[in-house]
Formats: structure tokens, sequence, C-alpha cells
């Protein structure tokens, strides 16, 4: 027998909680998204093992960002940029994981194999950031001892 919960506009509300969730992230920082992104895989239910694993290497990319003057960063068009898609790629990381802590029977079995393949992609592209961060941090480094230069040449 199905509940009131498996009817069509309970999945309507499941959307709206969801779309709700992630508009509340948009003002979360990296660093906050990174801990979200931990403190939901540890209580993952489907996918445990890929949910953690992605935790990870999201703990990674946090203990890169944490060694980075991220306000300096962020002022600047080519820092900036990929620092706001890696926020938008932690953004979907925690969206996955919180949708592995729990749902039904039907829903799990049909999303199964689809979850645990966004759950992968999700991961690579985490990868990607761990190799970019240096770069950005880079970029960073040189235009601040070249504003160093500049002050030292003017005096």
């Amino acid at each position: 027998m199905a509940s009131a919960w498996d009817s069509p506009s309970s999945s309507l509300w499941g959307a709206l909680g969801q779309a709700s969730t992630m508009a509340q992230l948009v003002g979360v920082d990296a660093l906050g998204l990174v801990s979200m992104v931990v403190q939901a895989a540890l209580v993952a239910r489907r996918h445990r093992d890929a949910c953690v694993r992605l935790a990870q290497h999201v703990e990674l990319v946090g203990g890169l960002l944490g060694e980075l003057e991220l306000e300096d960063l962020m002022r600047r068009e080519a820092t900036r940029r990929p620092l706001e898609q890696l926020g938008s790629a932690l953004r979907r990381c925690y969206a996955l994981v919180t949708a592995c802590q729990d749902c039904g029977y039907l829903r799990r079995l049909l999303l199964g194999a689809r979850m645990a393949d966004e759950l992968r992609a999700a991961q690579h592209e985490v990868d990607m950031f761990i190799r970019l961060i240096p770069l950005i941090a880079l970029v960073g480094n040189s235009t601040a001892d070249s504003r160093r230069v500049k002050i030292v040449n003017c005096r």
C-alpha cells in the first residue's frame, strides 16, 4: 500500500525542500561547505563508501583552502572565477551526499546506479580542484610579490 509520502505531490515537496537547501548554501563559504559535506557523509546510508571517499577528497580541498588568503584571491577575477566554480562544485557535492542519507526502497532501486555515477563525477571534479588550487595560490603569490616590488620601487 502506498503512503501519502509516495505520491507525486510529495516528490514535489522533496524537490522544493532540496531547492531551498541549495538556496541556503549559496551564501556559505567554501570552508563551511567542506565541513557540511564531511558531516553529511558521516550519516549517509546509501553509497556510504563513495560518500566517504568524496568527503575525503573534499577535506583535502579544505586543507588547501585553509592555507590560502581567500579574501585576497576573491578580489581578483583570475583567481575568483575558479574559486567560485569550486564553491559550486562543493554545493553539488553536498546535495549528492545529503541525497544519500535517506530515501525509500523504490527510489533507491531506480536511482542507485545513477547516483553512484554522479558521486564518481563529483569526486573527479573535486580532484580537478585539488590540482588547480596550487596554481591559484601561485598566481595569488606572484601578484602579491609584484605589488611588493612596485611599492619598493616607488620609495
